[in-house]
């Protein structure tokens, strides 16, 4: 079992009288930098060694929190480290941390994000590093010095993450200490309100240069109830390691407390912090249980920024180069299909990718109106939903062979406008009685001299194959001029690779369940869907028919 050595600190009138002139001085001499450019660092350095003066009784470790103190604040001055500050403020990483009471499962699924993403992780100097911790949970004299440590500490070690390219990821945040469990302590009485107000005052002269989170992920727990058996499980752990803790006999009510001051947080940190926030509400023991329940969070919060397109398999990147060698190796006009069992693989971007590569002046596209599901899409033209666009002729009948028709009468010179480029194409429905009509009028686009790139989903949301989606991946087994390319992405709620997209539907007062089997309406929008993997327990729709039998693509 871990145990600290006691330290023989200094008395806490001592230590709170040194600390407020500090912070005083500090201030003052922050505030006359503002107001005059005469003010020198020789001044600061002069103005630190008298202050230090009054630490010669102090202990090692007190000695040490106050230097911590010193360089922060020089930090935040720039002196002597503008090349790290120019690095810490221009970083390119991305630095996510997570906020929540104890026993919310932060670690849990946070140590299932380092693996998602092979992350980087953040570790904040460990509680029983800290010389003070032992002490503080027994004798609320020392918490100050506790706190003081944690601040400085976690600071430094997340502003080491800034400098970083790579992603990180910390099971906590230096916002953690700060707002949750600084306040916390306070109001459960184990934080004195005058120390307490004096840490706020160190917070707030540090404040500008404490390291936001490109994403704070907010967990809070769907009861108490549930909460009390994580903090059992956690305080057994601990206890083992540290000894007694504050929290090893948490009651009810305190993590009540605790639980209203991270909802509280949740609402005041993008307004006071400028952070982004996500905010999850965990069934902090059935986490423990089902290890495929952490991954509908991963899939969240990689949404939140912007790393969904790391699951898609081939890349849109790739599939456009392989869609123009495709092109580039025959002397024949081309159809090329860009296809996936399930929506959110990036269909579309390649598109966009491969006209870029062929050239937009090139390029006459086309949707059909059933794919409309963007204000202004009208207007625009084909969009991805990573904001790249072409701009199409809508086909308001949703007829490929109006396509044929509005070029032979506006007479499309194929030599000008060699490639057409069709979005969404199984949502021409009006082709959905009679396929072979679908895959003749994409030959004859072929035939009049164009080379033709469509991209579509093969399955509805009730598995079935979408529309005459099967009919042109077969034509592709067959016809050398044909090409299929397959794109794929990874269920939201487990790592197997998506096999179809299920259909939420929302009711009125916002609930929402799988769409049944027998759903026959269309939904053109992207927040009623998602990819899943089909499997019993990620099923695409219920009540499917008990004979029901998936096709096999072509």
């Amino acid at each position: 079992m871990y145990r600290q050595r006691k330290l023989r600190l200094s008395k806490r009138s001592i230590v709170n009288s040194v600390l407020k002139r500090v912070v005083a001085r500090l201030s003052n001499w922050e505030q006359a930098k503002f107001k005059t450019s005469q003010l020198s660092y020789d001044n600061y350095y002069q103005m630190r060694h008298k202050l230090e003066t009054s630490l010669k009784n102090f202990l090692p470790e007190e000695k040490a929190l106050f230097s911590s103190f010193f360089e922060l604040f020089e930090f935040k001055h720039r002196m002597g480290k503008k090349d790290k500050i120019l690095a810490y403020q221009n970083q390119k990483g991305k630095f996510i941390g997570f906020l929540g009471p104890l026993g919310v499962a932060k670690t849990t699924i946070a140590q299932t994000l380092i693996s998602d993403l092979q992350a980087k992780s953040v570790t904040h100097e460990p509680y029983d590093q800290n010389p003070f911790w032992s002490q503080s949970q027994n004798n609320p004299e020392f918490m100050l010095r506790s706190q003081m440590y944690f601040l400085f500490s976690n600071i430094f070690s997340d502003i080491r993450t800034k400098l970083s390219p790579d992603i990180s990821v910390s099971d906590t945040s230096t916002l953690t200490d700060i707002l949750m469990w600084a306040q916390w302590y306070h109001q459960t009485g184990h934080f004195d309100h005058n120390e307490y107000l004096l840490y706020r005052q160190l917070v707030r002269l540090l404040k500008n240069i404490i390291p936001k989170p490109d994403l704070l992920v907010i967990l809070k727990p769907e009861s108490i109830k549930d909460l009390k058996e994580g903090v059992r499980r956690r305080a057994t752990q601990e206890t083992q390691r540290s000894g007694e803790l504050i929290f090893a006999n948490l009651a009810n009510n305190d993590l009540a407390v605790q639980v209203k001051i991270v909802e509280k947080l949740s609402k005041s940190i993008p307004k006071d912090w400028q952070i982004p926030v996500l905010n999850i509400t965990v069934p902090s023991l059935r986490i423990f249980k089902d290890p495929h329940l952490k991954y509908e969070y991963i899939h969240s919060i990689r949404e939140h920024l912007g790393l969904l397109g790391e699951l898609i398999e081939p890349s849109p990147e790739a599939t456009a180069e392989q869609a123009v060698r495709f092109l580039a190796e025959s002397d024949e006009r081309q159809i090329i299909i860009i296809h996936s069992k399930s929506m959110f693989t990036g269909k579309t971007t390649t598109e966009c990718l491969i006209s870029e590569k062929l050239g937009k002046k090139k390029v006459i596209a086309f949707q059909p109106q059933t794919a409309i599901r963007y204000q202004n899409q009208n207007d625009i033209g084909v969009m991805s939903r990573d904001g790249k666009t072409i701009p199409a002729i809508t086909i308001k009948n949703n007829s490929l062979w109006t396509i044929n028709s509005l070029i032979k009468e506006q007479k499309i010179d194929s030599k000008k406008f060699p490639y057409i480029f069709i979005d969404e194409v199984m949502l021409f429905i009006a082709h959905t009685q009679k396929p072979k009509e679908a895959v003749i009028a994409i030959e004859t686009l072929r035939k009049m001299g164009f080379h033709v790139i469509v991209d579509g989903v093969d399955y509805t949301f009730q598995e079935e194959p979408f529309t005459f989606m099967h009919n042109l991946l077969a034509q592709a087994k067959k016809d050398t001029n044909w090409h299929a390319i397959e794109m794929s992405t990874r269920c939201r709620y487990c790592n197997k690779r998506a096999k179809g997209t299920r259909r939420w539907k929302i009711n009125s007062t916002g609930k929402k369940k799988i769409a049944e089997y027998t759903d026959t309406a269309f939904l053109a929008g992207d927040s009623e869907y998602e990819p899943v993997c089909c499997d019993n327990h990620h099923k695409s729709c219920t009540k499917q028919p008990f004979d029901f039998h998936r096709q096999e693509l072509p």
